[in-house]
């Protein structure tokens, strides 16, 4: 998802923190059965996680006597090392981070959806974007080019690699550089870079400067593909099931309410982003399901195997662990 990375520099906080007693073990959320409790809950200011503020305004966690407390931050450096430490229960992130972290055996869990790339390319709100005017035609164009991304070495790697091979791309020949999403559609318009990894709002932001987009990679990766999910560690796991049941029931209630209830969703967007009113009313919303899809996570492991994010496949069936299931 968007600017998150695990680099060696955090991997090794992380772990300073494990060896450290991985902090408390509540950390605010230490509540058993059904009694009242509070989470700290680890996201990025941007849409895919409405649904965690619809299901807050809408009583879904209230109802199951949660208090959920936000925490803003710009990524997976600060959300996963919170989460391992215990100073948040919870936290949002892609899953191409998720598996790169796993595979370093690092003591996290997946414990529901976050959000999907859609089923067809109508319903993408995520494309590689070439400027007005560009050479750049038709995905085999792209070798030899260079492509912004918000983090190397991550999904949208991952995913552009997956989705311009299939249109027999020599995805070796593709040059990536790594540049914030919010700095992408001033990258493109001064040929800095040749495309861009662009998500929404950058996405109508860049088709209103003349921009086109020729690559919707997640959904041509696959088809409702798992970008992203809420997870914790482990050992917040093992010592408070029954709360992670009850979070996870009423988040997946919000994931299927925000999907059919767009505007609940466009409501909230106003209160913890920074995306324009104007630019709310028109961006193209993520989907939301409360269907893990498994598979998808499972293709994520492999592929971040075939293009070195990591040594070895990570086991896809010891991240995931859904409460209850």
């Amino acid at each position: 998802m968007r600017k998150l990375r695990v680099t060696a520099v955090v991997l090794m906080a992380i772990f300073g923190a494990v060896v450290a007693g991985c902090g408390d073990s509540g950390g605010g959320g230490g509540a058993s059965g059904n009694e009242p409790a509070t989470l700290k809950v680890g996201v990025i200011p941007i849409a895919d996680v409405a649904p965690l503020y619809v299901g807050i305004d809408q009583g879904f966690f209230k109802d199951e006597k949660l208090t959920i407390k936000p925490q803003l931050a710009e990524g997976g450096a600060a959300i996963t090392p919170a989460v391992v430490s215990g100073d948040n229960q919870i936290g949002f992130s892609n899953n191409t981070s998720l598996l790169i972290a796993a595979s370093k055996k690092l003591p996290i869990q997946i414990i529901t959806q976050g959000v999907l790339a859609g089923k067809t390319e109508k319903e993408a709100w995520a494309d590689l974007m070439v400027p007005k005017g560009s050479p750049i035609k038709t995905p085999k164009d792209l070798e030899g080019r260079t492509i912004a991304v918000n983090t190397l070495k991550n999904v949208c790697e991952l995913t552009i690699k997956a989705s311009l091979e299939k249109e027999g791309v020599d995805v070796d020949k593709l040059k990536f550089s790594e540049i914030p999403f919010p700095d992408m559609n001033a990258a493109l318009e001064s040929k800095r870079v040749d495309a861009a990894c662009e998500v929404e709002p950058f996405v109508s932001q860049a088709k209103a400067a003349g921009s086109t987009g020729i690559d919707p990679f997640y959904v041509k990766t696959a088809p409702d593909l798992s970008v992203a999910t809420y997870f914790t560690s482990k050992q917040y796991a093992e010592q408070n099931p029954e709360v992670l049941k009850r979070f996870a029931k009423a988040m997946n209630k919000s994931l299927d309410y925000t999907q059919k209830n767009p505007d609940a969703a466009r409501k909230v967007l106003s209160e913890y982003t920074e995306i324009p009113p104007e630019a709310i009313a028109k961006i193209r919303l993520p989907k939301w399901s409360s269907n893990l899809n498994k598979d998808t996570i499972e293709l994520q492991a492999e592929l971040a195997e075939k293009y070195g994010l990591v040594k070895s496949k990570p086991n896809v069936d010891e991240l995931i662990q859904e409460p209850g299931s």
